[in-house]
């Protein structure tokens, strides 16, 4: 049996130390506080610019340590050295073997105490943390420049934790909302937002959390609500984005005042409303003139002209017959006031058929498309569903117009042989569709400059808050599709 080992001494316990230290290459000292020396590790001596000669001299470290952080080094070693602080731990400069300062961690502790209770020995080490340093540049200057953009940018910016309490309020957000940052760190973001959409806003925010999606805009389709610090209510275009750092999620909202925005788009929105109100009480008024200039071109001068036949009858009745001369002047004048007549009903009926006023809208459809058959060769088949038969105005003249307008288009234009028009009511929508067979719509037809066909047929339907599709591929006729709301039943109408 081997005899058992005596414990190790106290220098074997040094010994030892110093031996791990040597095999670990760590830059350590280790000062004897007592005996004012201290021992630095081969590791230590080799990194940093110490001068030639004994190891143990302890105010050798001001040779070694940037002047500026010296003072705070030193304050510390003493503060140890009186027991004062059992640990302390410094980043500060020191000079390397190549003459550059590097930062350093210097780390101490007191690992012994004499019998009065003064400190005996403190150890510690150093590590070389300059490429940390460096790091820290880089990032406190890209944080800088990132501070940089985010305040120059003209539209607010703002983030919150998960939480929503504010963590970034740049300086377009100050101008916009009128709080200072202090006033609006570390708050909740339904500062900003009127209280009645808090809940909804909350809600939005975590279900955006939840997708998983990288951004989006704050409300689809709709203007958000914001707050400013007076009170007021404003409306904001904003979009959301989130992302994740070192396990905390923030929400980052880019938003922008649309007061203006909004203010311009209602103002154009009723002057288009004020434009379209006219634009119908001038379409009527120009229709009511027109029915009465018809009125006056059938009644008045349709009798006086058949008053004239008449008479020219009587006076051919009563002309001898052997006076040639005579009848044929007579049947002369006869042709001319055919003509007259002729021309003075198709006057009539282009200023505006009276038996759309007198018979209402299927029957002046049905003359028109008879008529227009005649007048191009083509032939027009007309479904109109009972419903649509008699529409009241403006709808009626309006379909009216549309419908004459676009058979004209295709008799003119279209070379078409044959024309469908369909005519429903839907819902609270009448329904108008024109189809030819003709020679089709090119997009430039559309633009083209003196289509007024074309834009008559889209004046028509704007002013009546309806919509129009005309579509056609060469070869393979045109298509028009028209949309009309009936007009809204005011309280009161009959």
């Amino acid at each position: 049996m081997m005899a058992p080992l005596d414990p190790p001494t106290t220098q074997a316990k040094a010994d030892c130390w110093r031996e791990a230290v040597l095999t670990a290459g760590l830059a350590v000292f280790d000062w004897d506080v007592g005996e004012r020396r201290i021992y630095r590790s081969p590791e230590m001596l080799a990194n940093w610019d110490y001068a030639p000669g004994p190891n143990e001299a302890v105010d050798s470290a001001r040779a070694v340590i940037h002047p500026d952080d010296y003072p705070d080094f030193w304050a510390r070693m003493k503060d140890m050295e009186a027991g004062i602080v059992e640990r302390a731990v410094l980043e500060i400069r020191m000079r390397a073997r190549d003459g550059s300062w590097r930062w350093v961690r210097w780390r101490a502790r007191i690992v012994a105490r004499g019998d009065d209770g003064r400190p005996a020995r403190i150890v510690g080490t150093v590590n070389d943390i300059d490429e940390i340093w460096k790091g820290r540049d880089l990032a406190r200057e890209s944080q800088m420049r990132l501070q940089g953009i985010v305040d120059s940018a003209m539209d607010a910016i703002i983030s919150v934790d998960r939480d929503q309490r504010i963590t970034l309020f740049n300086r377009a957000a100050e101008r916009i909302f009128g709080y200072e940052p202090l006033e609006v760190l570390g708050q909740p973001l339904a500062m900003l937002i009127p209280s009645r959409f808090h809940q909804q806003h909350h809600r939005h925010v975590e279900e955006f959390g939840r997708a998983g999606v990288s951004s989006r805009p704050m409300m689809a389709q709709r203007i958000v609500t914001a707050l400013r610090k007076g009170g007021e209510e404003f409306p904001i275009d904003a979009s959301i984005s989130q992302n994740e750092i070192r396990g905390h999620r923030f929400f980052t909202v880019i938003l922008r005042d649309v007061s203006l925005r909004e203010r311009t788009r209602r103002e154009l929105a009723q002057a288009r409303e004020d434009l379209r109100e006219l634009s119908v009480a001038s379409r009527t008024a120009r229709e009511q003139e027109n029915s009465r200039i018809s009125r006056e071109l059938h009644d008045e001068l349709g009798q006086n002209l058949t008053s004239l036949k008449m008479d020219l009858a009587w006076l051919e009745a009563n002309t001898p017959r052997d006076d040639g001369k005579f009848l044929k002047t007579i049947a002369a004048m006869r042709s001319v006031l055919d003509s007259t007549v002729a021309a003075t009903r198709r006057i009539s009926a282009d200023l505006r058929p009276l038996m759309l006023d007198d018979l209402g809208l299927m029957a002046a459809l049905e003359w028109l498309a008879e008529d227009t058959s005649r007048r191009h060769g083509f032939t027009v088949q007309l479904a109109v569903d009972e419903a649509s038969e008699n529409l009241a105005e403006p709808l009626a003249s309006q379909v009216y117009r549309i419908v004459q307008e676009s058979l004209t288009n295709a008799g003119r234009h279209a070379a078409a042989q044959k024309v469908r028009v369909t005519l429903r009511t839907i819902g609270r929508e009448i329904h108008l569709d024109v189809v030819d067979d003709g020679r089709g719509l090119a997009p430039e037809d559309l633009q083209k400059k003196g289509s007024f066909g074309l834009v008559g047929i889209r004046e028509r339907v704007y002013i009546l808050a309806g919509s129009v599709e005309m579509r056609g591929d060469a070869g393979h006729g045109t298509e028009i599709h028209v949309r009309l709301p009936f007009p809204a039943i005011h309280e009161g109408s009959p």
